[in-house]
Parts: structure tokens; sequence; C-alpha cells
């Protein structure tokens, strides 16, 4: 009993895992999609006979026959629909079936190898490598768009799985989706071919690459090719001469015309036209010219055998290379100067009726065209002289030795880095009256104005040890004399600097209208303080070293007189900048100007009734005890003057000559002498009296005069 129930338990078992794992082998319905439907294509082979592309011809059956079923109202809106993915199973199937590209065979090089030879592996190289942009462009083409379509796949698919069975919409909604996935996959198999293909192509290059190297160390040459080449080369040079002859003929013809009538500007258009003609065909000559003396080089060095000078083959490999760079440089505007003078020619001649002009147009579109075959033929031989030129430093870097290679490196390097600040350096920035400035003329100018700074500052030290040596020398001339060389130097510096940029100084007429609108505008103030401080130097009222007050209340030790404003200290060691107009427009007090020694009053007062001979004698005392006082002097002793009667004291003034170290410190003073005669005022019993005044009631309360001051007293007795 307990078997038959074990028995029957794993035969359900059995049953239920077989029917989920049943595969659902009817093709996919636009109507019924499950989320996994594409899997349908997916067989193993192990699980069944069937195959992919039996499934595959199971569906365009299937769906053909659904196509059929459609009602007229259907069929135009749905037929499409059904047709399109029918197809392209049917391309998906074949892309599948198709085998991916292999790479062909590699070939085993050859034991020598001829210039031509070379030339032809250039080519091929060069052919593989356009074909690998080409793949390059499509495989990054096919991934953008497998990513948008998987995008577009999961949005469409979320659309249909959330629409209802019933939807009047549900069957296109999956049409559209097995149309996107369909797409989507054929997308992937053409994507995985052009990888293939890509990876062939890369290993194609690297294999001539190893080829061309080889090439190159097992190069045979024929001696009897020089004299080849040497008629290649005199040719080259007899029709570069001859074309540059016509060029500059061409160039003249163009200037002559005055290009004011229809016909006279039609002129000069195929003018220039032929002008672009000419140098295209004279840069293809200079090509040939450098390929002609390259190989001829190449032989050369291919049999010399071990020699190893490869100074001359380097300099001609140099100078020809920066030729054939320049060309190259002008092969985009050849280009763009050609395709517009076609278009505007064919413009013109599209609406042009005049036979004369018609027929310069025609001409200028045929000379177009000639143009552009000659640009052809440049790129083609710039393509196959810089292959030569490879070859040339192949041999030469052969010879030359990892050592002369690395020399060879730094001292490129070293050119390279040279030319490159050598133009940046040249290259014009700006025009100054029809003179162009560059930024070596800026940097040489700057360079002339540093070096006069540095030889005036050289100079004006040399005036100052001068005068520190020579006590005779005061200095405020010394000071006067260097300021002058200083602005002098400048203004010789500037004249040159402008001379070595170009700037005509005798035709500077645009500058100086400039700089004199400039100071009407806004420069009038600056100006105005350098004539200032230019008056002041060679007037000397003021010179470093003199003590000053000013109008607005500032004094203190002039320190320096610059070009803009003169620099004051303060007794705090506060510095102030006063511009220079300040000193000639308005008051000024120089306290040292022609003397350094200065008089002081220091007024004080004492009580009524004090000895006038005892305040003398301790207000000379004070003097005599404060170092700043001036002695020794009979004209200029210390003085004690009584000035006035107070309203409570009797006013003295105590008059001092001070020493020129006190004349700058006019607090200090003040506070020191103020300072002495309290004391010694107190030493003598002096009294300093506080201010009294006597009040007078003549009414108050009603009452008059003694009345008041008998009711007073009897207040104050109560």
């Amino acid at each position: 009993m307990k078997f038959a129930c074990r028995t029957a338990l794993l035969s359900c078992l059995l049953v239920s895992v077989a029917l989920l794992g049943a595969e659902d082998l009817s093709p996919p319905d636009p109507a019924k999609l499950a989320a996994d439907w594409w899997s349908y294509f997916v067989v193993d082979p192990k699980t069944g006979p069937d195959t992919v592309d039996t499934r595959i011809e199971n569906a365009r059956r299937f769906l053909g026959e659904s196509r059929d079923k459609l009602v007229d109202g259907e069929q135009s809106k749905l037929g499409p629909l059904y047709d399109s993915i029918i197809e392209r199973l049917a391309v998906y199937g074949k892309l599948r079936n198709a085998k991916l590209p292999i790479s062909p065979p590699a070939t085993v090089p050859a034991q020598t190898y001829s210039v031509t030879k070379i030339f032809e592996l250039g080519d091929t190289l060069r052919k593989v490598r356009t074909e690998l942009g080409v793949e390059a462009q499509e495989v990054s083409r096919l991934e953008k768009a497998l990513k948008a379509g998987e995008t577009e796949q999961s949005r469409r698919k979320v659309t249909y799985l959330e629409s209802s069975d019933t939807a009047p919409d549900r069957i296109e909604q999956g049409l559209l989706l097995m149309q996107s996935r369909v797409q989507l996959e054929i997308a992937s198999e053409q994507l995985k071919r052009r990888r293939a293909q890509q990876k062939i192509l890369e290993i194609q290059i690297d294999a001539l690459r190893v080829e061309l190297d080889t090439a190159f160390d097992r190069l045979n040459v024929d001696p009897d090719r020089i004299s080849f080449w040497e008629e290649q080369q005199r040719q080259a040079i007899a029709r570069l001469n001859e074309l540059n002859g016509q060029l500059t003929r061409t160039q003249i013809d163009q200037s002559s015309i005055l290009a004011t009538t229809p016909i006279e500007k039609a002129q000069t258009q195929l003018t220039s036209q032929k002008i672009t003609l000419l140098e295209v065909q004279a840069a293809i000559q200079q090509v040939q010219l450098a390929k002609a003396e390259w190989a001829i080089a190449g032989i050369q060095r291919v049999l010399s055998g071990n020699e190893t000078d490869t100074k001359a083959d380097r300099d001609l490999l140099k100078t020809h290379s920066r030729r054939l760079e320049e060309i190259q440089d002008r092969l985009k505007d050849w280009n763009r100067t050609i395709a517009q003078s076609r278009n505007t020619a064919t413009e013109q001649l599209a609406e042009e009726k005049d036979n004369g002009l018609v027929t310069m147009y025609e001409s200028r579109v045929v000379m177009a065209d000639q143009a552009e075959q000659e640009l052809r033929r440049l790129e083609d031989a710039l393509d196959t002289t810089m292959r030569l030129s490879d070859l040339i430093d192949h041999l030469l870097s052969k010879r030359e030795g990892r050592l002369g290679q690395g020399v060879q490196l730094a001292e490129d390097a070293v050119q390279l880095t040279w030319e490159t600040l050598r133009k940046l350096m040249t290259a014009s920035l700006f025009e100054v009256g029809e003179t162009p400035v560059t930024t070596l003329g800026i940097f040489r100018f700057l360079i002339i104005i540093i070096v006069a700074w540095w030889v005036s500052k050289l100079l004006r030290g040399g005036l100052q040890r001068v005068a520190q040596r020579r006590h005779t020398v005061s200095e405020a001339s010394v000071y006067t004399l260097g300021r002058v060389v200083h602005y002098f130097i400048l203004t010789i510096a500037v004249v040159i600097g402008l001379s070595s940029i170009g700037v005509d100084l005798t035709k500077f007429a645009l500058i100086a209208s400039a700089l004199g609108i400039g100071i009407g505008f806004g420069l009038q103030n600056l100006v105005s303080n350098f004539v200032s401080g230019l008056i002041i130097l060679f007037e000397r009222s003021l010179k470093a070293g003199d003590f000053v007050e000013l109008e607005s209340g500032v004094s203190g030790e002039v320190r320096e007189i610059n070009m803009r404003a003169t620099l004051i200290n303060t007794n705090d060691n506060v510095d102030i900048l006063v511009p220079n107009s300040e000193f000639v427009n308005g008051r000024v007090t120089n306290w040292t100007m022609r003397e350094a020694q200065r008089r002081v009053h220091i007024p004080f007062g004492v009580a009524y009734g004090t000895n006038k001979d005892l305040v003398k004698q301790a207000a000379l005392e004070a003097a005599e005890a404060v170092p700043w006082t001036l002695k020794g002097g009979m004209h200029r002793a210390p003085q004690v003057w009584f000035v006035e009667f107070g309203d409570s004291s009797l006013n003295f003034e105590l008059v001092v000559w001070l020493i020129p170290e006190a004349v700058k410190r006019p607090g200090s003073v003040q506070a020191a002498y103020l300072w002495e005669i309290e004391s010694k005022l107190a030493s003598h019993n002096i009294e300093i009296p506080f201010p009294q005044r006597d009040l007078h009631l003549r009414s108050a309360f009603g009452k008059k005069d003694e009345d008041v001051l008998n009711l007073m007293q009897m207040r104050a007795e109560t």
C-alpha cells in the first residue's frame, strides 16, 4: 500500500515537472505575446529536432496566414506591418547563417624590396586604414542604434503588456513590438560582422607595418636609377621656374585691372582662379622635386654601405619636410577657395545673359574642375613623397644608431619648440599706425623698460653714495637730480622701445591725438599731478626731509616726491599720499624750507599777585631742562614774555628756539615744555589758578539789592 502511494506521488511530481518545463512550440501570436516571446527563436539542438531556420519559417508562415485572415478594414493598416516582419525574419535568418569574415593568410616577406614595392605596400596600408575608419564609423553607428533600439523595445514591451487582451489596438501593438525586436536582432548580427571585419583590418594593418619595416631593412636599389631621378629633378626645377614666372605675371596682370565694370570684375575673378591653379601646380612640382632629391639621397645612402655621416641627408630631409608641411596646411584653403569659386560661377552662370560674361563664368567652372583634379594629384604626390621621407628617415636612423637617434630626437624637439615659439612670438596681435605689433615686440619693449629702470636705480644709488661721502652736497639736491635722471632715462627707454617695435615716432600723430583725447576726458588729474611733481622738483620749494603742514591739516615729513603723489610720514608713523597738485594749488607751510631751526611759543598762566621775576626764573629753568632747547646762541636764547592780564591769571609765553631734530616733533615738544613748566612752577610754590567768577544778584523773590542779600543771609543762618 505504501509502495503504491509513493509510486503515484512520484508520477504526479514527474508530470508536474514535465508540464512546467514544456516549451510552447507555437509561433508567437501578435495578439497574445509573452514577455519572453523571442525565446521561441532560441533553440537548443539537444532538446528537440527543430532548428532556428525551421522556427523562422514557421513564424513567417503563421504571420502570413494571419495577414490573409484580415478583413478589408484591417488589411490596409496591419498588412504592411505583417509584411515587414515576414521580410525582416528572412533577413535575420540569412544573416544568422552567414559565416563571419576571416582574416586572409599572412604574407611571407620577400627577400628584397624595391622602392616601387615599398610604395605599393604604403598604398595598401593607406587603403586598409581608410577601410578601417569606415568600419569604425559603422560600428559606432550600429552601437548607438542598438542602444536606442533596446530603449524603444523596452518601451513598446511595457505598453503592450499593460494593455488588455480586448484592447482595439492590441494586435497593432504586438506587431510593432515584434517588428522592433526583429530589427534589433538584425542590427546585432550586423554589428557582430562589422566588429569581426574591424578586427581583421587591424590585423592587416599590423602585418603591413611589420612588412614595411622589413622592407626598409631589405631595400635593394639599382644604381642606374640615380640618372632617372636626376632627370626628374631637372624637369621639376624647370617646370617650377616656369610656373613661378607665370604666377608672377598673372599677379601683375590682376593688379592692373581696375574692376569697375562687370566685365572687369569677372576678369579679376577669373584671374584669381588662374592664380590658385598656378599655385597648386607649383606645389605639385615642389613635391616632385622633394621626391626626386629624396630618392637620390636614398639610393646613395643604400649604396654607401657603412657611411655614418648623415648630417647632409638630415638637413635635406628637414628642409623639404617643412615645405611639404606648409603645402599640407594650404590644402584646406585651396579646397575651400576652389569650391567657393565654382559655386559662385555656377550661380552667376544661371542668371547671366551677357555672352561675354557667360564665357568667363564657364571658363571659371572649367578651371575650377581642373584645379580640383590638380589638387587630387597633389594629395597623391604628397602621400607618396611622405612615405619616401619615412624610408629616408629609416635609413638614416639605421646608420645613426640608438645614440644618434636620441640626439636627433632631442634636436628635433628643440627645433620644433623653437619654431612654435617663433610663430607665436612673431604673430601680429594688433596694429599701431599700420605697424603690426607682435608678442616678441612687446617682450622686447618690456625688456628695454626693465633695463632702463635698473640703470636708473644704479645711477640714483651712486648719487646717494656720493652725497653721503661729500657733506657739502645736500641730500635734497641729490634726490631732485635722481628723480630727473630717472624720468629722463625712462623717457629715452620708451622712445627706444617703441622704435624697436617698429612704430614710426615721426608719424605718431594718431597716438598723440588719442592721448590728447584721453587727457581731455579722464587723464587731466594724472597729467596735472605729474606736471606739479616736476614743478616741485625743479622749483625746490619742497624736498625730501622737509616738515610740512597743509591746509587740510595733514602734517609730517616728506619722504618721497613721486610721479603722481608725494609721500608724507606723520609723527605717528602714518604714510599719507598727497597729490602733487595740492602742493602747487594750495597753501603749504614748510617748517624746514630754508633753515632747520624754529621758534615755538609755549603759553602758561599764574595767579594774580605772583612775583613776575620768580615766574621768569622758573620758566627759564624749565627751558634749560628740556633737551630740545637750542643752547649757546646769544640772539636765540630762551625768553619769557608777559603777554596778557587774563580773567583769572597773569598770562606768559615761554619763547624757545628748538634744535633741528625737535622741529619735526611739534606734539612731543609742546608736551615736554608744559611738563617742565608745571614742575618748575610747583617747585617755586607758584600757583596756577583755577578760573574765578564774581556773581552779583540784583533781584530775587521780588526783592532788590540789600534786601536780597539780607534774605540770603537769614536763610543761610537757619
